[in-house]
């Protein structure tokens, strides 16, 4: 948990530390490497943020750059979020990312959004 002064911290920003440590606290008890940075309220795994059906969820990093942006090699990774809540979701995305670590060191941790594409699927967004 952050050790903050909070006479100096607006309302609107102790919410946003304790949604941290709340999901900081999910992720210790998930045994993640990731981390779930989407605002979503101080929500439990079973709360739902898409429909309740299955939803392959993919995440497309860069395999190898060359010496220009236009040089680039792509490869994805993909998952299975068995319904749309936070659990699913999060169990995918973490999936995505051990992917990515044990095929390029991916340090891409922060799970920031899922996209929603054309067919259905979703598109994992991350940072670092």
């Amino acid at each position: 948990m952050l050790d903050l002064d909070n006479s100096q911290i607006s309302e609107e920003d102790k919410k946003m530390f304790a949604e941290m440590d709340h999901y900081d606290a999910l992720k210790t008890e998930l045994g993640y490497d990731t981390v779930w940075s989407i605002e979503s309220g101080m929500n439990g795994l079973d709360f739902n943020i898409f429909s309740d059906k299955p939803r392959k969820v993919t995440y497309k990093i860069i395999d190898r750059m060359g010496d220009s942006f236009d040089d680039v090699d792509w490869v994805t990774f993909s998952s299975v979020a068995k319904d749309g809540t936070i659990g699913a979701l999060w169990a995918a995305a973490e999936d995505c990312f051990q992917q990515a670590k044990e095929n390029n060191g991916d340090w891409h941790y922060f799970v920031e959004d899922f996209d929603l594409q054309d067919d259905g699927s979703l598109s994992l967004v991350t940072g670092s």
